[in-house]
């Protein structure tokens, strides 16, 4: 695999668990902590996977697209990454 697709997809799944951690935090005890420290670590994740879509090279427009779309874009990018891979 390459660099790029590696990096792009780490980058998935540390957001996708990070809004998921956000979510079930939502959903549960809403610890105020939990969630100012989660979220500007998801923002960050997620500003990461966007920027690296975007200014990748070789990557298909709906890789890049995908990439911006909030709380989904790191499943998006995941999923359209694993499919530039076995191309």
């Amino acid at each position: 695999m390459r660099p790029l697709l590696r990096a792009l997809e780490v980058l998935s799944v540390l957001e996708l668990v990070s809004v998921a951690l956000l979510l079930g935090n939502l959903a549960t005890v809403h610890v105020e902590g939990v969630a100012s420290a989660l979220g500007p670590a998801h923002g960050a994740l997620y500003l990461a996977v966007a920027v690296t879509a975007l200014l990748g090279q070789g990557l298909l427009p709906r890789t890049r697209l995908l990439a911006l779309v909030p709380v989904l874009g790191g499943v998006f990018t995941l999923v359209n990454v694993r499919r530039e891979a076995r191309r």
